[in-house]
């Protein structure tokens, strides 16, 4: 009996350092961004660098809702068959500063529409390490919702992203 409990010991001091170890080299699971205003209709976003390191690069998606809130990926050209529209940014955002990134001759803001989410989904950091959003989530993102729409009526629930 006693030997199988210092066994067990044994095995648990081992595998203890290896379960740390990834545990502080895994990328951050909660948003490193504060993302703090989102102006639709000439796509900027005020964002607070809270990861605690310096950010050289972003990718953000747009989901647009339609009028009854069914949601979709917004695609180049509203073309289902081309690649999803790529909203990035490379531009340094140190720790805890806070900037507003635009994008130029873009809008989201369709007056029939639902509304839309603005999801980060991948951050690159100077020291070359990076935090990823799984395709089948969207924890870090800004709503809005269409002028008319005080919210929305129905759970949002996006499409994988592809």
């Amino acid at each position: 009996m006693k030997c199988i409990w210092v066994s067990r010991l044994a095995i648990a001091a081992f595998l203890l350092p290896l379960s740390v170890l990834a545990q502080t080299n895994a990328a951050p699971s909660s948003c490193p961004l504060n993302l703090i205003r989102f102006n639709p209709s000439d796509v900027t976003i005020r964002v607070q660098n809270t990861s605690g390191k310096t950010i050289v690069g972003l990718s953000f998606y747009a989901a647009l809702a339609d009028a009854t809130e069914h949601w979709k990926w917004f695609h180049w050209g509203f073309d289902d068959t081309r690649p999803l529209r790529e909203f990035g940014w490379n531009k340094e955002i140190r720790n805890g500063a806070s900037k507003t990134l635009s994008w130029d001759r873009n809008d989201l803001d369709f007056e029939h529409g639902g509304g839309g989410a603005f999801v980060l989904t991948s951050v690159l950091f100077e020291d070359g390490s990076s935090w990823e959003e799984p395709i089948d989530h969207a924890s870090c993102s800004a709503l809005w919702y269409n002028s008319h729409k005080k919210n929305f009526t129905k759970a949002i629930v996006l499409p994988l992203r592809q």
